[in-house]
């Protein structure tokens, strides 16, 4: 049977394109400035759609079998031709197999909704969460943590990459969902594996589905967003990947960073906000590397 998200009411940078693919080249970790850090070309994955290309970060550090899963199926070549078959407006973007023998010949994944807790680099927000004791980043993913309970986990924040499941946690196998806008009603319920680090425009520009029919599964004759390919940089031949860093969590950039979205002191602002960010009110930056030009 077809995954669909469980529940009720459920079942930055530059434009990414060929063009930029191709001024892009691998970069010399040691001339990555300080607090930022080059993104590993096999959790580096890309979404070809006629919107544009969707660039996104794997984290195999929170759920390995996952982001391996992607590889697998970057390299099968299945996803191409498929479609983002269910769009709802402020929720998610799913999409991937459709075809249920094809889905049962991949099976399902364990789940990794979560890890122990403890993980070397944790950042702190700064202020109190609504779902969490405790939230921060780790290596630029926004994360929830529980000392009490032991754990610590993935947001489900605009941007966030998680794999669709039926009831049983386990059940999920083969599509992916990008979170629209904050669901974290289901942290530590799916798996997020991976965040959006470009071209969240073109994913909010998908053709919707009607929540109402089939719980927004896009209608036949009518077609979602095509997957045109799926492609791990890494695959890719080392002078045609393209090249992405993002801010570290623990560097000063990015400390500046939120501040500068905490405190408000401009002009504009005669009356002062409070210092206070949602986890999930932004996200770290990440850029591509591009190549600087040679002469002849």
């Amino acid at each position: 049977m077809k995954t669909i998200l469980a529940g009720a009411a459920l079942s930055m940078c530059a434009n990414f394109s060929a063009a930029t693919a191709q001024q892009t080249a691998p970069a010399d970790p040691a001339q990555t400035e300080a607090g930022w850090r080059l993104i590993a070309p096999e959790n580096l994955m890309l979404i070809e759609t006629g919107k544009g290309t969707v660039v996104i970060e794997l984290n195999p550090s929170f759920a390995p079998n996952h982001a391996e899963r992607m590889r697998e199926l970057a390299a099968s070549g299945e996803y191409e031709g498929e479609h983002f078959y269910r769009v709802i407006e402020g929720f998610v973007a799913q999409g991937g197999l459709f075809d249920d023998m094809q889905i049962l010949r991949w099976g399902p994944l364990k789940n990794e909704n979560d890890r122990p807790y403890g993980g070397e680099g944790f950042v702190p927000l700064g202020n109190a969460d609504l779902f969490a004791p405790e939230v921060g980043h780790i290596g630029g993913f926004p994360v929830g943590r529980d000392e009490a309970l032991g754990q610590e986990w993935l947001l489900h924040c605009p941007g966030a990459v998680a794999l669709a499941r039926n009831n049983d946690p386990d059940s999920g196998g083969t599509e992916i969902y990008i979170v629209l806008d904050a669901q974290r009603y289901l942290d530590r319920n799916l798996t997020v594996f991976g965040r959006v680090i470009d071209g969240m425009e073109h994913v909010q520009a998908f053709k919707r589905g009607d929540r109402a029919i089939q719980n927004g599964v896009i209608q036949a004759p009518e077609t979602g967003e095509e997957i045109r390919k799926l492609t791990i940089a890494s695959d890719l031949p080392e002078d045609e990947r393209p090249v992405w860093r993002t801010m570290t969590s623990d560097g000063q950039p990015f400390a500046d960073h939120k501040t500068a979205l905490r405190v408000r002191e401009g002009d504009f602002f005669y009356r002062k906000p409070p210092e206070v960010l949602d986890i999930c009110g932004f996200t770290t930056p990440a850029e591509p590397v591009v190549a600087a030009a040679t002469a002849d």
